[in-house]
């Protein structure tokens, strides 16, 4: 095919040339006539071999044009399918890269629960050291400033842990007024009496001596009658020796006891060895009823001081005690006129 194209080009040229070349007119009507015979047998020639090629014989083109044409695709659709498979190898990827992710995460998590249970069981411990170093720590009295000793309360607080809660017998006095409070029902809801029987031994405890102080005072406050009929003169030597505690309403119940008889606190909070321990010196007491005798006032002081619940530091002479033991003694038997 190559070759019959080059030898068409070559007679064209030559026949043009000669065609166009000066000459007379007869020589060149003939060598048109010639130009056009042999144009036309080289015409011929190249379509026998285009006929008689192997690649357009029949008008039937090779199988292999015919399967590239129809494996030929548009530009869109091969950008789509490659695309399309990116995003398939993506997502795959991103699927295996997001499970490693999750694991990770999760590992990440549970040693983070960890840590926050090992914080928490420190801070917890951390919080009970604190509370125990700020009660030690508390702000310290005048006297335990300057003297550089711990003041009462913070004695008694150590004592009451070290200490058991063991006390002594009570008194005769004491077993027979225990005794008339039983009677009258106050020992009714004491869940520490077994079957509801009267046991001295059951008052050996803490909590019995204070739930002996709980009945002494409702029996005062149900019983407010017998108090004008209460000596006078042990009620003032009573008020006159002092508080028979540091506690806050023993405190005051002492100030109201003084108040009746127009004490000056002064008098007592001076001479007085608690003192120093002591948050309410030289104050006076101005609310409630000062002028009349309270008996469940009384009942509460006198209670502490016939069951020796009274600090260490606080020497109780036999004169008050002899004091307490004649106003128990009358109260039972006004209660028992009374009643």
């Amino acid at each position: 095919m190559p070759l019959a194209m080059s030898l068409f080009k070559t007679l064209i040229s030559h026949h043009f040339h000669t065609l166009f070349k000066p000459q007379n007119p007869l020589h060149r009507s003939q060598v048109i006539n010639s130009f056009l015979h042999k144009s036309l047998l080289c015409s011929s020639l190249f379509y026998s071999s285009k006929t008689y090629s192997p690649r357009f014989e029949d008008g039937i083109e090779p199988a292999e044009d015919n399967d590239q044409k129809e494996n030929k695709k548009p530009l869109d659709v091969i950008f789509k399918e490659a695309v399309s498979e990116r995003l398939g190898e993506n997502a795959e990827s991103s699927e295996s890269e997001s499970e490693e992710e999750n694991k990770e995460l999760k590992s990440r998590l549970r040693e983070l629960e960890r840590e926050v249970r090992r914080l928490k069981a420190k801070s917890s411990c951390k919080d009970d050291l604190k509370k125990k170093e700020s009660k030690k720590s508390k702000r310290k009295s005048l006297y335990a400033v300057f003297t550089n000793q711990e003041s009462y309360i913070e004695r008694h607080a150590e004592r009451i842990k070290e200490e058991p809660e063991v006390y002594k017998e009570l008194s005769p006095d004491m077993e027979v007024f225990v005794n008339h409070l039983y009677k009258e029902g106050y020992f009714n809801n004491a869940n520490f009496m077994r079957g509801n029987k009267l046991e001295f031994g059951c008052f050996e405890s803490r909590y019995g001596r204070d739930f002996i102080k709980f009945a002494a005072e409702k029996f005062g406050k149900d019983n407010q009658e017998i108090a004008k009929w209460l000596s006078g003169s042990d009620l003032k030597k009573v008020a006159l020796f002092g508080c028979p505690s540091l506690a806050r309403k023993n405190i005051f119940a002492a100030k109201r006891l003084r108040k009746v008889f127009e004490i000056q606190e002064n008098t007592v909070c001076t001479k007085c060895v608690l003192k120093q321990s002591c948050k309410f010196v030289n104050q006076s007491v101005w609310k409630g009823d000062t002028k009349n005798l309270n008996l469940a006032v009384v009942m509460r002081v006198i209670t502490l001081y016939a069951l020796e619940s009274v600090p260490p530091e606080l020497a109780v002479p036999n004169e008050i005690k002899v004091s307490v033991s004649k106003l128990l003694k009358e109260v039972l038997k006004l209660s028992q006129s009374i009643s």
